[in-house]
């Protein structure tokens, strides 16, 4: 139990159940609309406003009764019934990118198999330690074309799209801690590799628009979509607060409605009526901060 003033944290992790489509509105090359990728890293996530966003419409369409809530919860907004002469609200939570755990790759062993890196790992533990979970220790340490199986049983040679590794005889234990989806086959691949794979074996998508009355191609409306694949593992930082509000009860009370009310399944990113951006998530609590 916290005490009044204490503030806590929480995991949120996300399994894609389809594939995602969070845009960065930018395009590339030959792809008209890509998906938002970190800077540093050009790995794919999905910035924070986003899954705020869909946490928020979430939250909106199930919280039954509780609605009136929402505006102390994740910040002022007139959609949701604030006064234009009200002063705005920050709310009582905060979330991070949602970042990138596991991702899945064609391979000659499996139709797919998970792919992790220790850079990864090394981030993961870091957010673990944040929320005062037990953070990973001894990350194995792999290069090159060289990878280890944290789950599964593989036999070399593994084809991963168009590379080739070589996993190591020795067993590995999956230092990836309970609560996390159970990955059938995971290798732990160098971070060359795995830079290589979400750079280049993202789902690329091909849209047009048809002409009703002649049935061919509407003019130039022909586009390329980029999209998070199905299968793909990602988590966010949650931080709950009590806020400066006496509208808003401890920190604790924050956390379990928020996780009671945003269950199950979550729509993240464009597209929902093409069915993109279903997640089945779940939740990691952490300690008080």
């Amino acid at each position: 139990m916290l005490n009044k003033n204490q503030n806590c944290v929480s995991l949120c992790v996300f399994y894609a159940i389809a594939p995602i489509h969070a845009g960065s509105g930018a395009a590339i090359a030959a792809v008209d609309l890509p998906i938002q990728r970190e800077r540093h890293t050009n790995w794919p996530h999905i910035q924070a406003s986003g899954v705020k966003g869909a946490m928020r419409a979430h939250y909106r369409d199930f919280a039954g009764d509780k609605k009136e809530e929402i505006n102390f919860i994740f910040g002022s907004d007139t959609q949701d019934g604030w006064g234009k002469d009200k002063d705005n609200i920050p709310g009582a939570v905060s979330v991070s990118d949602a970042k990138l755990l596991a991702f899945p790759v064609r391979s000659n062993i499996a139709p797919f198999v998970w792919v992790t890196c220790p850079a990864v790992l090394n981030r993961l533990s870091n957010d673990l330690e944040f929320a005062g979970l037990t953070p990973i220790k001894d990350i194995p340490n792999v290069s090159d074309e060289n990878a280890s199986c944290l789950e599964g049983k593989v036999k070399n040679p593994v084809i991963l799209e168009d590379m080739t590794v070589s996993v190591s005889d020795v067993l590995v234990k999956n230092p990836i801690p309970e609560g996390f989806p159970k990955l059938g086959t995971l290798l732990l691949v160098s971070d060359q590799v795995f830079k290589y794979a979400v750079e280049t074996c993202t789902e690329i998508q091909t849209h047009i628009k048809i002409d009703s009355k002649t049935g061919t191609a509407d003019g130039t409306a022909l586009w390329y979509q980029e999209l998070l694949p199905a299968d793909s593992v990602l988590y966010s930082v949650v931080y709950f607060s009590r806020s400066a509000f006496e509208h808003i009860p401890q920190a604790e009370n924050v956390r379990d409605h928020i996780q009671n009310v945003i269950k199950d399944f979550i729509q993240i990113g464009g597209d929902e009526t093409l069915g993109r951006g279903i997640c089945k998530i779940n939740w990691i609590p952490g300690g008080a901060k």
